[in-house]
């Protein structure tokens, strides 16, 4: 494999994207222009090379949400992330979905819940919906299992674009929505995860996550 300006941090990434799913990042040539942003080199020459917004599949995207995750949830801090996770109670059913990305705690419990799904459509408002729905599900599928009191966060991906949300598990979005009961954060759909306006969102929702983790 040859990436452009190798350091040893970007050589322990792509071994993290290999180990975790049998997959390696393959030739990636430099752009014309070196690409700019808060993140670290190897995510943004990945994401440089991910322009297609009317990609079919999800599946191109794998890696790039993989690397972000790495790069806020650390294995050196305790996290690890899970792909294909199969949510419990549903592991044994044939055809059951299973969530994209998972961050795991140091205990094993469930803290971040990534869906991507694939770019195409999604200035379709119904489409968009969709994806931000089969989120909102899976999350209420997940927070029986997280008996804990901090939140659980949530994010919609489709290609580079993104929404995400984290609150209580022991709460419902009725309970929060309608009843007023305890807060959701929220962040609206983002069109580059890569930007540095993207980067700054997650920046302070993954600090006030892990904040909270701490806390208690």
């Amino acid at each position: 494999m040859h990436l452009p300006g190798q350091t040893r941090d970007t050589n322990a990434a792509v071994h993290i994207v290999r180990d975790l799913r049998g997959d390696a990042l393959g030739d990636l040539e430099a752009p014309p222009t070196a690409p700019v942003g808060l993140y670290p080199e190897i995510i943004l020459l990945v994401a440089s090379h991910l322009n297609d917004d009317n990609a079919p599949s999800a599946t191109p995207f794998f890696d790039l949400w993989e690397l972000i995750l790495n790069h806020w949830f650390p294995s050196s801090e305790g996290y690890q992330i899970e792909y294909m996770w199969s949510i419990p109670y549903l592991e044994d059913r044939e055809g059951a979905e299973k969530i994209t990305f998972v961050v795991l705690k140091p205990d094993s419990k469930p803290l971040v819940l990534l869906q991507v799904s694939a770019p195409r459509d999604f200035h379709n408002d119904h489409t968009r919906a969709a994806a931000d729905a089969l989120t909102m599900s899976q999350f209420d599928h997940v927070a029986p299992y997280c008996h804990y009191e901090h939140s659980l966060c949530a994010i919609a991906a489709m290609g580079k674009k993104w929404t995400a949300f984290q609150r209580s598990p022991n709460l419902t979005a009725h309970e929060i929505r309608n009843l007023g009961v305890g807060d959701e954060q929220r962040i609206e759909w983002m069109d580059d995860i890569v930007s540095e306006p993207s980067y700054e969102m997650l920046e302070c929702f993954f600090a006030s996550l892990k904040e909270s983790v701490r806390g208690l």
